[in-house]
């Protein structure tokens, strides 16, 4: 039998996101599940939690096994000597403790040589909380080998991984076996306890992390430590580029000369269509949206264009156009074809007067040439300027109406960013992710914009759509741009 194709919903799920049905629409904004809750806090692990527990992270990383068992001795030696310690087992709590059990805690901590040996990279922080104290117990060199803390921090950053799973159970279990924590569920309590050894994993570890954020605001650093760590670890260490990704495969799927070909036969057949001299709008806009569409895969077939920034404009155009065009074809309305037309001329006016109000025009353009595109149709002063949309709609609902909503939201969104300058756009082209995890992953100018990936197929693909519509308007036209033979 076939296997049944996952829904999306069971998709997300895997994935841990919500759909877009998921969230609560208020206003214009969509919220997510979770801030929709009451009284919803954000609490950040890599901030705020992940530099209190350093010295878990670094263990857990450069050795599990042992690492969990020095967090059980830690653990007893709480429950049996200061119970009230539970709390205190972050390096700010540490430095509050009396110091007998300060230094009953951190001699559990470094209870052997190989965890003394991977602490001694915490002495790179001036500001370490209980510095002198951790001083004592830490090797005396002078050299020290920030590798276990490099490893420590990126096997933490992200705070559902395994390493920081077990730093969050630490915060747990101590809590529950010094009598802070209270719970009625037998089966959870032991699977806390026994933790990784018992109950389903899968199940265990999202309730661990569950509850350790529960405890954040409760738990909350009463030092400056995490702010001054980020700092000081940004100041002591370098920055470095992580490994090139591997580039996207190029897939032509047309040429310049095909393209040029199919223009040609497309002006071409708009001769050959002609009904009338006088003005006609739905056999211009027709013709005119396909040669325009056509014009711009051209450019993007040119080298280096079609991976570029500018590329995700491209074809966010030839979206518009081909919406555009499958509305006014559906619609069929003779109207809608004049006022789009005159929109546009409109248009064209509004950019002459204000261009011929400046005193020094832009070199993009030609201020004549748009007076005389203005005075095309009449007399541009009994022309109108419509300064909503040409239809009092958006292309979104346009795309609804005739069925065309997967183009939109496949074409349309992530093209935007790149049109508007949004931050995702810009993130995604000129920076590149900081390969030092003490720097919190931040961003880093790339020294050459990224290769984007190619639109051409893309391109390609809604143009071919763009001439189906052309065909079916004025028949017959059989050229399509894409060439199979190359896909």
């Amino acid at each position: 039998m076939p296997k049944k194709k996952k829904s999306n919903s069971e998709t997300r799920q895997k994935k841990n996101y919500s759909g877009i049905e998921d969230h609560t629409r208020k206003g214009k904004v969509l919220l997510p599940p979770f801030a929709t809750l009451p009284n919803f806090k954000l609490a950040s692990w890599r901030n705020e939690r992940l530099p209190e527990f350093l010295w878990a992270c670094i263990l857990v990383s450069n050795d599990r096994e042992s690492a969990l068992d020095t967090f059980r001795k830690v653990v007893e030696y709480i429950v049996k000597n200061a119970p009230d310690a539970a709390q205190k087992i972050s390096h700010s709590g540490l430095s509050e403790l009396d110091e007998g059990i300060q230094k009953g805690i951190i001699s559990v901590i470094t209870n052997s040589h190989a965890n003394r040996k991977v602490l001694h990279s915490l002495l790179l922080f001036d500001g370490l909380p209980a510095r002198k104290q951790w001083e004592n117990y830490l090797p005396k060199e002078d050299k020290i080998d920030i590798a276990p803390l490099l490893n420590g921090v990126a096997r933490t950053l992200e705070h559902q991984s395994q390493e920081a799973t077990d730093c969050r159970w630490l915060r747990v279990v101590a809590l529950l076996m010094a009598g802070k924590l209270h719970m009625h569920d037998k089966e959870t309590i032991e699977e806390i306890i026994f933790y990784p050894k018992k109950g389903d994993i899968k199940k265990v570890r999202p309730t661990i992390r569950a509850m350790e954020g529960a405890f954040s605001d409760l738990l909350k650093s009463t030092t400056n430590w995490p702010i001054n760590f980020w700092e000081e670890a940004l100041k002591k260490t370098e920055c470095y580029i992580l490994p090139s990704e591997s580039q996207f495969e190029i897939k032509m799927g047309t040429t310049s000369a095909h393209v040029n070909q199919v223009y040609q036969a497309l002006g071409k057949h708009m001769c050959n269509t002609f009904s009338t001299s006088t003005i006609d709008p739905k056999h211009d806009t027709t013709f005119g949206l396909g040669l325009y569409s056509l014009s711009i895969l051209n450019e993007l077939l040119r080298l280096g264009n079609a991976t570029s920034i500018l590329a995700r404009e491209g074809l966010r155009t030839i979206t518009e156009c081909l919406i555009t065009l499958n509305y006014l074809t559906i619609k069929n309305d003779e109207s809608l074809w004049q006022a789009f037309r005159v929109y546009g001329a409109g248009q064209t006016k509004l950019a002459f007067i204000k261009l011929d109000e400046l005193d020094q025009n832009p070199s993009f353009v030609d201020k004549n040439s748009l007076q005389q595109l203005a005075n095309e149709d009449m007399w541009l002063e009994y022309l109108n300027i419509n300064l909503g949309n040409w239809n009092n709609t958006d292309l979104r609902n346009m795309s609804i109406e005739v069925g065309l909503k997967d183009i939109y939201d496949k074409y349309y969104p992530w093209t935007s960013s790149f049109g508007h300058g949004n931050w995702g756009a810009v993130r995604d082209t000129v920076f590149e992710t900081c390969g030092n995890p003490l720097h919190r992953l931040h961003r880093i100018p790339r020294n050459n914009p990224r290769m984007l990936p190619d639109v051409i197929l893309d391109t390609c693909f809604l143009i071919d759509k763009i001439l189906e519509i052309v065909s079916k308007s004025y028949p017959d036209f059989d050229f399509r741009v894409t060439l199979n033979q190359l896909v």
